[in-house]
């Protein structure tokens, strides 16, 4: 079985759409397909018909509950694709396998039981790095880092590269990366310009494919289908479908690469490598002891730590410590419920610019910690 993850730091960039029309054009090739949801927003689900609002099992069960299999969670959607869903109930599993041991093997377990039942496992990622992508980092031969024609999904996709590489590392695997450009506007020279310097960035890792704006992704996600069940004669329908060839004309080739088994006496040295690289992203992260903030400002003098968890007093607020690559971080024990929170730095109020969870970049930070167990 031939597992791909599909990555990037930054959401928007079209990682879940490339996720379901890769994995259905995979099964329209007549390919047994396995799509694991690993977003708590459930997309993917979504985008394939999937209730997400009335199910019983799913993703959470998958990597928390040992008796529970994959096969217990999949849901036939079409012919040859089954999806192992997600929903909300999956955001508390970052917490709850923080700290644990073997955390980040728990879904690559799950699919080695089911491996000749599925010529391909597609993963789709959350728009994080915390323990959900790094699980399917582990798990999956290959990743696929989505990014869009933006500086700050480029970004995101340099990030997830250093957790692929960490895995590399620590693992001595031979993870492959490839990666895809998404939402490309041909007539903007923007756009143009992009392609170019990415795939001097890149090289020989970036896909021939470029897949091409068009709102019918929209429309069919509305639908609850694949783009090849609603406009398979549109750009992007086009588009994915030529992405579907290039990954089954890889396969001749992939055959003669050995991967090597992941060592169960290696993992502890993931771990340690994992939990060190978590330290080093900014953004509030689930960690072994509670919630680790983090900002990257080389410049401050001071760091504080300010929200509704300590009634916003600056009396009270928590000291950041200060790292030698300019990033401050403090590990703050939080209850179940939803916080507020935002950066003193050197006296002036700033808000977290890696936390997404908020409209506007003047407004209070948030983060939502779900009861543990």
């Amino acid at each position: 079985m031939r597992s791909i993850a599909v990555v990037n730091q930054k959401g928007g960039c079209g990682k879940t759409t490339t996720a379901v029309n890769l994995a259905s054009y995979l099964a329209d090739f007549g390919k047994r397909v396995l799509l694991v949801d690993c977003d708590p927003q459930s997309h993917a689900s979504i985008g394939l018909g999937v209730d997400t609002d009335n199910l019983t099992t799913s993703t959470y069960d998958v990597l928390m509950n040992p008796q529970v299999s994959i096969d217990d969670v999949s849901v036939e959607v079409t012919e040859n694709l089954h999806v192992v869903p997600s929903n909300v109930v999956l955001s508390a599993a970052e917490q709850q396998l923080s700290g644990q041991p073997d955390r980040e093997n728990r879904l690559r377990r799950k699919l080695d039981v089911v491996e000749g039942n599925f010529d391909y496992a597609i993963v789709d990622c959350p728009p994080s790095v915390g323990l959900l992508t790094f699980n399917a980092i582990v798990a999956c031969d290959e990743a696929m880092v989505v990014m869009e024609p933006s500086f700050y999904s480029l970004h995101g996709a340099l990030k997830v590269t250093d957790s692929i590489n960490l895995v590399r590392e620590q693992l001595g695997l031979k993870k492959r990366i490839r990666v895809l450009l998404t939402m490309f506007d041909k007539r903007t020279r923007f756009s143009q310009e992009f392609l170019r310097e990415a795939q001097i960035r890149f090289g020989r890792e970036m896909f021939d494919t470029v897949i091409r704006r068009t709102v019918r992704f929209r429309e069919a996600a509305n639908w609850g289908v694949a783009i090849s069940h609603y406009a398979r004669t549109c750009t992007g329908a086009r588009d994915y479908k030529a992405l579907t060839q290039e990954v089954i004309a890889d396969e001749e080739r992939l055959t003669s690469e050995e991967f090597e088994p992941v060592k169960e006496a290696e993992t502890s040295g993931l771990e340690r490598g994992m939990d060190d690289w978590i330290l080093s992203q900014p953004g509030p992260h689930f960690v072994e002891g509670g919630i680790l903030f983090s900002l990257v400002a080389p410049e401050a003098n001071d760091v504080e730590l300010i929200g509704s968890f300590n009634n916003w007093d600056r009396e009270h607020g928590v000291v950041l410590k200060r790292e030698s690559n300019g990033v401050w971080h403090t590990t703050v024990d939080l209850g179940p419920g939803r916080h507020l929170y935002k950066f003193v730095v050197d006296g002036a109020w700033r808000p977290d610019p890696a936390n997404g969870n908020r409209t506007d970049p003047n407004e209070d930070c948030i983060i939502e910690v779900y009861r543990r167990g």
